[in-house]
């Protein structure tokens, strides 16, 4: 079927297929590899740790920390964490300008070439700005490079971040509106 020299059902299927491709690539992410990162700062209680030393306590943590291509971005975290067992959880904020990722942290406790220390395991459940609705996971090595005098310590920490980002609908929409524009412009060019 043409009119005016245009092929309709080329156009249709070039159309459709142009709204196919936009819908796969509004569900992938924007960033979605393995990113190492290496960050510190100072941790200690904020509430008395209970049971004579050995019991929970609520820590907070605060730290620089560099994302490799993300550039630096500072942590917040609190957590509770039990002398006893060894084990806290809680939760995390990565913040840098208007963006954010968040979600929850647990640790273990472990020794570091003789300085105490954590396992980190991070469970990304959301964000702000350019991080809106990001999900992952990270996962890290605390070291607390002193434990001399009052706290807060300070520590160091490195491992692997891996968050996925999905555009939101407004991005993807727009860039489908790119490409149907391109489309559009190649198929009325004359030949």
């Amino acid at each position: 079927m043409t009119t005016g020299g245009l092929d309709w059902r080329r156009v249709l299927r070039r159309l459709v297929g142009g709204a196919l491709l936009m819908a796969g690539m509004a569900t992938q992410s924007v960033w979605a590899q393995p990113v190492g990162y290496t960050g510190s700062g100072q941790v200690g209680p904020i509430t008395p740790v209970s049971g004579s030393g050995s019991g929970s306590a609520v820590y907070l943590a605060q730290g620089t920390y560099d994302l490799a291509a993300l550039g630096e971005w500072e942590l917040l975290a609190s957590f509770i964490f039990n002398a006893g067992t060894g084990a806290g959880n809680g939760g995390f904020e990565f913040l840098q300008g208007g963006n954010s990722f968040s979600g929850n942290i647990t640790t273990r406790q472990t020794v570091v070439a003789s300085l105490p220390g954590f396992e980190i395991t991070y469970a990304v459940t959301g964000g702000t700005g350019s991080f809106a609705g990001a999900s992952g996971f990270g996962e890290g090595i605390i070291v607390l490079t002193s434990l001399q005098g009052v706290s807060p310590f300070p520590y160091i920490e490195a491992g692997i971040m891996n968050v996925s980002v999905v555009p939101e609908p407004a991005t993807a929409l727009l860039m489908f509106g790119g490409v149907v524009a391109l489309l559009g412009r190649r198929m009325l060019r004359p030949r």
